[in-house]
């Protein structure tokens, strides 16, 4: 009956923080009950059906969220895969507590289960997606870390702190400390770190899924050129208003080459009267390619395509090559790329200060999506202005504070603008990159070597109730 309620406890508070419902603060207390469970009498199996279960009904949401577009299976190997991988990573740490010091139990689990996510990410077609430290965009003083660490340090400290009460659980209070104060240590930096002011911009989201409908079912000109209108009339209307930078949808022209710069006439007429920056996401034929178009005041354009293409769905796209600057310390990048940190720190190598981001989401999964490229932005010191479909339309500053956001899923054209403070460019993580995720590996193995080592010479700690 123990493993039975830390496992309903810990499931349930994963399911509240990770997924739709956005309860971040859950996210500190979830695995409490596990290691808890996991320092105590508990048998092996127990611990491991305990974490098992918990961590995979989690993860219900990716079957609410997703399940009208992805198979069944790929959603069981994600939920059930993930949730083996952490409760191996629970039964690390007991590992370790029997065998080592209680200090050395503070930091096998943070350690190991960051390693874990971290590698994940380096062969996942789907990267970062899950990660626990994504919880955290709604609190901004949380994820300042990511600025010198990157987004693992955010997991390891949500992780470091949960072991930390669990420890306290099992009379440890000695081992716990540090952990408790490593966490407010972070967290005191962030609060500093969220009053760094910055120049700003007035920019603009525009989403109309209705229109986008209607022209992909005509890819001709005259479909493309009466979108094209409709896009152009609104960012006439929002550059009025002052904004200077302009974000459209994913995907939401389409474009022949022979006569892509006639269709686009109205919106780079829009761009040079008002000398605004209009950034919009546009598919090409002949080839296919998934591209966003920039729309310079000087008449000029620019050209970017998405390199990071959803599988299947995207398959018959020409991936991209290269980073989407557009001059005067501003980008381009193109939904899914958010899901990389290793692709976005390697543009914001390039100064960059704002990233306009075009995007198509799945209704459900808006903030979810959303707020990883938000994380990309604190990464890496840039502000993100992001416009998507079926999502939600969002403007954040480079300490991940979202200063206006709307839902596209309605009718209409979904207009947002928001005053964006360009951020102050790189960063410590983008300079380091993951260091802090390769240090976590490293300890993760040597933990895991010392704790063999003393199996090995008979030395087990006893266990503490």
């Amino acid at each position: 009956m123990t493993a039975l309620l830390c496992a309903v406890l810990s499931g349930a508070m994963f399911y509240l923080s990770q997924g739709a419902d956005d309860v971040w603060w859950l996210t500190w207390f979830a695995a409490v009950p596990l290691l808890w469970l996991a320092y105590g009498p508990a048998g092996r199996w127990q611990v491991f059906a305990a974490s098992l279960a918990a961590n995979a009904c989690g993860q219900i949401y990716i079957v609410q969220t997703y399940g009208e577009v992805m198979p069944v299976v790929a959603m069981l190997v994600m939920m059930f895969g993930w949730a083996a991988l952490f409760a191996a990573a629970i039964l690390f740490a007991r590992a370790v507590w029997q065998k080592l010091s209680p200090m050395a139990a503070l930091l096998a689990f943070p350690a190991a289960w960051t390693a874990i996510e971290y590698g994940i990410s380096l062969i996942s077609p789907h990267a970062t997606w899950g990660a626990l430290g994504y919880s955290q965009v709604s609190f901004p003083a949380a994820i300042q870390i990511a600025s010198l660490f990157g987004l693992y340090a955010i997991t390891f400290s949500l992780c470091l702190f949960a072991n930390a009460l669990a420890l306290i659980g099992r009379g440890a209070w000695k081992a716990a400390l540090p952990g408790l104060g490593t966490t407010a240590l972070v967290l005191a930096f962030g609060w500093l770190h969220l009053g760094r002011p910055q120049e700003t911009i007035h920019a603009a989201m525009l989403s109309d899924r209705d229109g986008w409908l209607k022209t992909v079912k005509k890819l001709d000109f005259a479909a493309s050129r009466t979108m094209v209108e409709t896009y152009a009339a609104a960012a006439r209307e929002e550059a009025g208003k002052g904004a200077r930078f302009i974000v459209i949808p994913e995907g939401a022209l389409v474009a022949d080459p022979a006569w892509r710069d006639q269709a686009l006439a109205p919106l780079a007429e829009v761009a040079r009267q008002n000398k605004v920056t209009i950034v919009a996401g546009l598919v090409m034929v002949k080839p296919w390619r998934n591209t966003a178009v920039t729309l310079m005041p000087d008449g000029s354009q620019r050209i970017y395509d998405k390199r990071h293409l959803l599988p299947p769905a995207e398959d018959k796209f020409k991936p991209g090559q290269g980073p989407g600057l557009i001059g005067d310390a501003r980008a381009v990048a193109i939904c899914k790329d958010l899901d990389f940190p290793g692709t976005l720190r390697a543009d914001a190598q390039n100064a960059i200060r704002l990233m306009a981001v075009p995007a198509n989401d799945f209704v459900k999964d808006g903030w979810i999506h959303a707020r990883m490229a938000v994380m990309r932005g604190v990464e890496n010191g840039f502000a993100v202005v992001r416009s998507a479909f079926l999502g939600v339309e969002t403007a954040s500053d480079a300490q991940g504070r979202v200063l206006a956001r709307a839902s596209t899923v309605q009718a209409g054209m979904v207009q947002l603008s928001a005053d964006v403070p360009l951020g102050p460019g790189p960063t410590l993580y983008t300079r380091i990159g993951d260091v802090f995720a390769w240090a976590c590996a490293l300890a993760s193995l040597l933990l895991a070597f010392l704790a063999f080592r003393a199996k090995g010479a008979g030395r087990e700690r006893p266990r503490e109730v």
